[in-house]
C-alpha cells in the first residue's frame, strides 16, 4: 500500500535541494567578489606605496641637482637633461609625470614616473641681523636666505591597469 503522501514528500524534498543549491551559488559568488575586492585593495596599496617611495627618493634628488647642477648619483632615475635648468629657473614647465616624467624608477614590475615642478621661491624673514639692525619687514634684509617651493607628482602604475597618484610640496631651504 502506497501511503498519499509520498508525492508531497518528493516534492518538498526537491524544493529544499534547490534552495539549498541556490544559498550555495550565491555563495561562492559571493567569496568570487571578495577576492576581486582584496586583490584591487593590494593593488592600490601597492601602487600608493610605491608612488610615495618615489617621493621620498625624489626630495634628496632635487637638492642634489639644484645644487651641483648635475643628477650626481641619481642619473639612473633622472630622465631630463636639461632637469638642473628646469629646477633652478623655470617655474610650473608644461610637462607632466604622464607625457615626460623628470625621474622614472622601476620597483618590481611596477614602474612610477614621477614630476617635479619650481613653483615658486620665497623670501625667508625672521633671521637675527634684521631683528639687530631693527628691521623686522619683508623686503630686503642683511643676511636674507630664501626657500624655493616644488610641486612633486608620483604616478605608479602596476598589473591590470591600476594606478596610483601621490602630489607633494616639497620645501628646499639651500645650504
Amino acid at each position: 500500500m502506497t501511503s498519499r503522501n509520498d508525492g508531497f514528500v518528493m516534492a518538498t524534498v526537491l524544493l529544499l535541494l534547490l534552495v539549498l543549491t541556490l544559498i550555495g551559488l550565491a555563495a561562492m559568488n559571493s567569496s568570487t567578489v571578495e577576492n576581486m575586492l582584496s586583490g584591487n585593495i593590494r593593488l592600490r596599496e601597492r601602487n600608493l606605496s610605491n608612488a610615495d617611495g618615489a617621493v621620498a627618493i625624489t626630495t634628496p634628488a632635487i637638492e642634489t641637482v639644484v645644487r651641483q647642477e648635475t643628477a650626481g648619483a641619481f642619473t639612473f632615475i633622472t630622465n631630463a637633461s636639461t632637469l638642473a635648468n628646469e629646477l633652478r629657473t623655470e617655474a610650473f614647465d608644461p610637462d607632466s609625470a604622464d607625457s615626460s616624467p623628470d625621474f622614472t624608477l622601476t620597483v618590481g614590475t611596477e614602474t612610477v614616473d614621477v614630476d617635479v615642478d619650481k613653483m615658486y621661491t620665497k623670501f625667508a624673514g625672521g633671521q637675527s641681523i634684521e631683528f639687530a639692525s631693527g628691521y623686522e619687514g619683508v623686503g630686503k634684509g642683511g643676511g636674507s636666505g630664501s626657500y624655493t617651493y616644488y610641486r612633486i607628482n608620483a604616478t605608479s602604475r602596476g598589473a591590470a591597469g591600476s594606478e596610483a597618484t601621490v602630489g607633494t610640496i616639497y620645501r628646499y631651504v639651500p645650504k
